[in-house]
This record gives structure tokens, sequence and C-alpha cells, in this order.
């Protein structure tokens, strides 16, 4: 009987281990760089993120994007709504639509409970305009 509870206890450690190990992960990049399949001349839409504590701490922090056109002008008066997750930990993220500075900038604050790599998926909506970009932010 003990030989048959402790051969179930491994069976089940050994799921939970893997369930909880590392995922397959898609291809993620930069903040400021363009996504590996699109040179940056070719993107309708460039947004470049940065943060105010910087750089990014766990806590409170004020993410900054500055979103521009092709041709590099700022892209104002858009529907800026952002998605922040922790891919190694299911059920940690946020969302709220950002505010608008003037200029193509954009600020949303969040409050990031964890160190390490998150996720923001940025959606910029003005109107014929509907993009999306995900984008590797990193807490300390």
């Amino acid at each position: 009987m003990r030989k048959i509870v402790f051969v179930s206890l491994l069976v089940v450690l050994a799921v939970l281990l893997s369930a909880c190990g590392g995922s397959a992960s898609m291809p993620m990049k930069e903040a400021t760089s363009a996504p590996a399949q699109e040179s940056a001349a070719s993107k309708d839409v460039t947004i470049v993120v940065t943060s105010n504590p910087s750089p990014a701490t766990t806590g409170d922090v004020e993410v900054l994007l500055t979103i521009t056109d092709k041709d590099g002008n700022p892209i104002e008066g858009a529907k800026v709504d952002v998605n922040a997750e922790h891919p190694s930990m299911a059920g940690m993220g946020m969302s709220g639509q950002a505010t608008e500075q003037g200029g193509g900038k954009y600020s949303i604050k969040a409050s990031f409970s964890d160190s390490g790599q998150w996720m923001l998926t940025v959606y910029v909506r003005k109107d014929s305009l509907d993009y999306k970009e995900e984008i590797e932010f990193e807490i300390q």
C-alpha cells in the first residue's frame, strides 16, 4: 500500500513540475526594435516604450509610449489600450487605456508586482488604423 501511495505521489509531483516548468515562448523583441519579420521602414506604426522611473522597478510605474507613423510623424488622438502580462506567471496581468500627453506621447500608470520580463500588448486605434504590437518590457 505504501508503495502505491509513494508512486502516486511521484507521478503527481512529476506532472506538477512539468506544468510549472518553462513553456514554449514566442519570439519577443526589444521595446524599441522592429519585429524580426518586418523592417522598421515597412511598419505603419512605431511604438517606443520608456518608463518613469527608468529603469522600471516593481511597484508603481508610469509607462510612457511614443507612437509615430511610418514617416515618423506623431500619431495624435488615438485610442491606446495597454495590456501587461507576466508570461511566466499565469493570471498575473493588468490592462487599461493610456492617456494622451500630446505630440504622439501616451502614458499609463501600472503597478508591477514582480520583477522579470513582462509582455505589453499595445493596441492603437484611430480612424481606419487598428494596430497591435507586443513588446517585451523588463521590470527590475
